[in-house]
């Protein structure tokens, strides 16, 4: 895991927690990640970096239970002390530029497909943290509704229609791509690092069907974005034309966002066009 090495003062954690390191710590997206000693345990000790706050993803982890999630040992506002996980990242085991079919890739989405059936399955209690909808989250997108960009203006109108003809609302993990499934040797393939949403179960997938980092052969990559979103589908018994179209509305936002913050953009247009055009099938 690539990032830049930070140093880390774990006498500011609580003594209960009896911290010592056991690797370098290092920076990664403004959090910080160091692997650790505990009390509990070997862990991985995650500190929000820039007064950000881990409570919202700390909350949902510990809902969770640890049913397709990493476990949450110990939390404070803007710190966690997770489970130790051992194994690799679910996109080691998957390659979109893999044949249609390939063995891997139909692994890889089965195992996806069955920590979402974890998350979502009913839990004891109620979530007592309130989430973010995901409206609010899309909400640069639906302003694209006379947008003289004709792609984006499409996606506002689609984005539109799929809020208002959400029938229910279920805590989402909202950021849910297969980097961020790890494998645990004794509990299986778990997620890590929960954004938190309210909305549409569909939306759940819209990260994982914009996954590929390179569109480097269009034709092969939307058979397999196709083939993934079917087999999804299938799986957790959700609408396929549904889940591209939020996958689409996705890729129209990130295309949005990464115009506003200068960078580049033209991939995540590429995608836009791409997933429209798996619509149309």
């Amino acid at each position: 895991m690539s990032g830049r090495e930070f140093q880390v003062n774990l006498q500011q954690y609580p003594k209960s927690w009896k911290l010592s390191a056991d690797g370098t710590a290092f920076i990664k997206q403004d959090v910080m990640l160091m692997p650790v000693h505990s009390a509990f345990g070997p862990a991985m000790l995650k500190q929000a970096m820039q007064d950000k706050s881990l409570s919202t993803s700390s909350s949902l982890l510990h809902w969770y239970g640890g049913a397709g999630s990493a476990k949450i040992l110990k939390k404070r506002k803007n710190a966690q002390l997770l489970e130790w996980i051992d194994g690799p990242a679910l996109s080691d085991k998957i390659g979109l530029a893999d044949q249609t079919g390939n063995h891997q890739n139909t692994q890889a989405i089965d195992a996806l497909g069955d920590v979402i059936k974890k998350l979502h399955a009913p839990k004891p209690t109620a979530l007592k943290t309130r989430l973010s909808p995901l409206s609010s989250m899309m909400r640069p997108l639906l302003e694209q509704k006379f947008s003289n960009d004709p792609l984006m203006r499409h996606g506002a109108r689609l984005i539109r229609h799929l809020l208002t003809s959400m029938e229910t609302q279920t805590p989402l993990h909202g950021d849910l791509q297969f980097n961020k499934v790890l494998h645990h040797s004794k509990r299986g393939w778990l997620t890590i690092s929960p954004k938190g949403l309210l909305g549409d179960r569909h939306y759940e997938l819209a990260c994982a069907l914009c996954s590929p980092e390179k569109l480097s052969d269009m034709r092969r990559v939307r058979l397999n974005i196709c083939e993934r979103a079917g087999r999804f589908a299938d799986k957790l018994s959700l609408n396929k034309d549904r889940l591209l179209t939020f996958a689409f509305c996705h890729a129209c936002l990130q295309t949005i966002l990464a115009e506003r913050q200068d960078e580049n953009a033209q991939h995540w247009r590429d995608m836009s066009i791409m997933l429209l055009d798996c619509l149309g099938e």
